[in-house]
């Protein structure tokens, strides 16, 4: 599981970011909660509701999180913070390869051995 370094988080999240990252690594429940991950196709991001890692056998070895949020709604308008984020900096829409090839600078993770 990789998490991005720059969290985005919405105003119910902010405050319990450390320990909804430790209930998803630990497969707690999480209700109400959705996790913004980046997307390992074609898209850009995906939306995986919180009870969802409740599951044991729930893939989260290769995860990329890049935002929580505390209702839908919420993390709609977060990805859209990040695409309008993502596209100033790399100054292109289509900025999933360029986030794909700094992934060991901007999400946490990968410098371990």
């Amino acid at each position: 599981m990789h998490i991005y370094k720059k969290l985005y988080c919405d105003k119910k999240t902010e405050p319990q970011k450390k320990k909804i990252i430790q209930k998803i690594k630990y497969h707690g429940g999480l209700f109400n909660i959705f996790v913004i991950v980046v997307s390992a196709g074609k898209d850009y991001f995906e939306v995986i509701p919180g009870h969802q890692f409740k599951q044991k056998a729930y893939p989260i070895k290769d995860l990329m999180i890049i935002g929580l949020a505390g209702s839908y709604d919420d993390a709609i308008d977060l990805i859209t913070r990040m695409i309008e984020d993502f596209s100033a900096k790399y100054g292109t829409y289509q900025f999933k390869k360029f986030l794909m090839n700094e992934k060991e600078m901007n999400f946490t993770g990968y410098n371990r051995k």
